[in-house]
């Protein structure tokens, strides 16, 4: 990856107009993994995994991720919510979360 935007995501949160603010999603994921994946960010939260509240994600591996945010307000983070049964292996940057 070079200069991606969020190059690792999953984002049950989101929504794109007005009144689904209010509804978790319904969606489950589960048995994902994100392997081997390297290059530069210009996003400062490179690995974001935020799940809903009422189906959190379950079985989610991260392995080998070396991401370099280019930008100088770093540095870079990650953020993980709502998600069950999570591993990390190998992750140099950004900081896994736990």
């Amino acid at each position: 990856m070079t200069n991606v935007k969020n190059p690792i995501i999953i984002d049950q949160e989101y929504c794109p107009s007005k009144g689904c603010e209010t509804k978790p999603s319904q969606v489950e994921i589960s048995d994902v993994l994100f392997k081997n994946i390297k290059g530069t960010a210009t996003t400062k939260s490179e690995v974001t995994l935020v799940c809903s509240s009422s189906m959190p994600c379950e079985n989610v591996a991260l392995a080998n991720i070396d991401l370099k945010y280019i930008l100088p307000d770093g540095p870079a983070t990650s953020t993980c919510t709502n998600v069950k049964g999570i591993s990390i292996t190998g992750m140099e940057n950004p900081q896994p979360c736990s």
